[in-house]
């Protein structure tokens, strides 16, 4: 029986992450209308910048904030100087430019951290193990897990219960509308964009925990 609750457990901290990522881009095309194939990108860069804070000196706990942070900046000067001038062409110059945009960031990764993977060891109070019974399982996944499930609540309550989010759904419907609202509607697509590539970036910076190896057990 330990075996399934350990795929079970396993199985929510991964789609989790997945959430992460996927909200961000759900946003993101429902009120920019862009189809995004470079958002997986985003996480990829969130991982690598935490992987440098860290080597750099900088507390995991920190990496948390800043990783996302800078991503969301770097989401937001691509948007203004590259993204918003396609949203009014086919969906055929969207899927273009972003896989380009994917591409260029990739081979930026490769080029700064090589083309093997890293990851980084999580902080000291994440280390070890839970024991429930014959059951053990890594507190960082558990932390993953929780921690997601918080941000899940977070982004539910950003879009329904806030003016930002209602403005968000609104332009999903309508972008003219909310542009007559008198709302700068080129100044929330930057946000969002921001927001959703921060995400991504978010889960990147999870999913680059990894203990030694320890994966979970059963006993």
């Amino acid at each position: 029986m330990n075996i399934y609750l350990l795929q079970l457990v396993n199985g929510v901290g991964i789609g989790m992450l997945y959430f992460l990522l996927a909200v961000g881009l759900s946003v993101i095309f429902g009120l920019l209308g862009l189809v995004n194939f470079a958002h997986g990108a985003f996480f990829l860069i969130g991982a690598y910048v935490c992987f440098q804070l860290v080597k750099s000196g900088v507390n995991f706990w920190w990496t948390l904030a800043l990783g996302p942070l800078i991503v969301g900046l770097l989401a937001w000067l691509v948007e203004k100087t590259l993204l918003r001038h396609v949203y009014q062409l086919p969906h055929e110059f969207h899927i273009l430019v972003t896989v380009g945009l994917a591409l260029v960031f990739q081979e930026a990764v490769i080029l700064q951290w090589g083309a093997l993977g890293n990851n980084v060891a999580p902080p000291e109070s994440l280390n070890g193990v839970v024991v429930w019974g014959s059951f053990i399982y890594p507190k960082y996944r558990l932390f993953v897990v929780a921690a997601t499930a918080v941000l899940a609540v977070a982004m539910w309550w950003l879009l329904e219960r806030t003016r930002l989010g209602a403005i968000v759904r609104a332009g999903s419907e309508s972008t003219d509308m909310v542009s007559l609202l008198g709302l700068n509607i080129y100044r929330i697509f930057s946000l969002v964009f921001a927001l959703g590539a921060a995400s991504a970036a978010l889960a990147g910076v999870l999913a680059l925990l990894r203990p030694n190896g320890l994966l979970g057990r059963t006993v």
